[in-house]
């Protein structure tokens, strides 16, 4: 049994430390817990005088939706009994139901419990939590509640600290906008006494020698095309980050190789937020999204900063206004526009 916990452990630990920006479905987690039994107990004889004890455990946890999650745990205690003098051993097992707070990591919890240490009886506890998250796979853990003995009127309170692994599919990145197809130009109308071939009479041809592989306007001189090119880009986030996904960054740099190409660019780059929670606080949430990508663009990139600017328009602008997980995510996002024109030498 300890060479499977360890083992577990470290599968936990070894995994890729990247965030990946993933649909959650299922958490497994490790735990231990400082157990302290009601007073009561500790001078009564019925219960041997049970005092303290520590708790290794698992748990496995359903992700219901944005704010429900449904777990169930197992987990092994060691009690001091009869004044410390002497050690037993328990087990639990039991099942909670999760609110998780919108864009918060703190979460409350109720549920029930099947306790078998001294005596066998059953509990109902409450508590609250809170995720300490390493990445979109991997956080930390740490629970308080109180179990309350339904059989016996007894309460016990528990300290916890544990770490999880979640599972679920990754996210596809953004598919970026194409540049515009150039414009079909029409063909220049050839006429005679063309010295340089250009399609051009040399009496009205005011442009000479123009290479025989350009095309020429009515008075012989090199024909431009202008049009129009642009790029999108739009970037999600996970719920209450403002942490860039590294499978992102290949999407900032084609919008950075875009202005690098056209030096005379510049861009806004807009946060956005969910409409969950409070105003202000998703104003300052898109805000630190926007200069998120703003920061890459700069130290990364090498944009000038000159030509960014970023803000934050909280949840303003939502594209959905559903209050479901999917609208949510949809709308926890940075969105930049460019714009411009170009020349371009028309061949033949």
């Amino acid at each position: 049994m300890k060479a499977f916990k360890v083992s577990l452990l470290a599968a936990l630990i070894s995994s890729p430390l990247a965030a990946e920006n993933i649909d959650k479905t299922w958490e497994l987690g490790v735990f231990g817990e400082y157990m302290k039994s009601d007073t009561n107990k500790e001078t009564n004889l019925d219960w041997d005088r049970i005092e303290a004890g520590k708790t290794i455990g698992l748990d496995l946890q359903k992700v219901i939706n944005d704010y429900w999650d449904v777990r169930v745990e197992l987990a092994k205690t060691r009690y001091d009994v009869n004044n410390g003098g002497d050690k037993d051993y328990g087990i639990r097992g039991g099942v909670d139901a999760i609110y998780k707070l919108e864009d918060s990591n703190i979460y409350m919890f109720a549920g029930v419990k099947r306790f078998s240490n001294v005596r066998s009886y059953n509990a109902v506890n409450v508590g609250a939590g809170y995720n300490f998250p390493v990445n979109d796979r991997l956080s930390f853990y740490t629970e308080a509640a109180v179990y309350k003995d339904v059989d016996y009127g007894f309460i016990d309170q528990g300290l916890k600290l544990g770490l999880k692994y979640a599972f679920g599919d990754v996210k596809q990145a953004p598919v970026m906008a194409k540049p515009k197809a150039a414009e079909p130009v029409a063909q220049a109308v050839v006429t005679v006494l063309d010295s340089d071939n250009d399609g051009v009479a040399d009496n009205v041809d005011r442009c000479a020698n123009t290479p025989s592989t350009v095309k020429v306007d009515s008075k012989g001189c090199t024909l431009y095309s202008e049009h129009a090119v642009e790029i999108k880009l739009n970037i999600a986030f996970a719920n209450n980050s403002s942490v860039i996904q590294p499978a992102l960054v290949d999407d900032i740099r084609r919008l950075a190789d875009f202005m690098n190409e056209y030096t005379r660019t510049s861009v806004e780059i807009e946060g956005h937020s969910s409409a969950p929670g409070d105003d202000a606080y998703n104003l300052m949430l898109s805000q630190k999204r926007a200069d998120a990508v703003k920061s890459v663009l700069v130290n990364k990139f090498n944009i000038d900063a000159s030509r960014l600017t970023s803000k934050g328009y909280g949840e303003t602008q939502l594209l959905s206004t559903e209050n479901t997980r999917t609208a949510n995510q949809l709308n926890r996002r940075v969105v930049a526009k460019i714009e411009t024109s170009a020349k371009k030498v028309v061949t033949k």
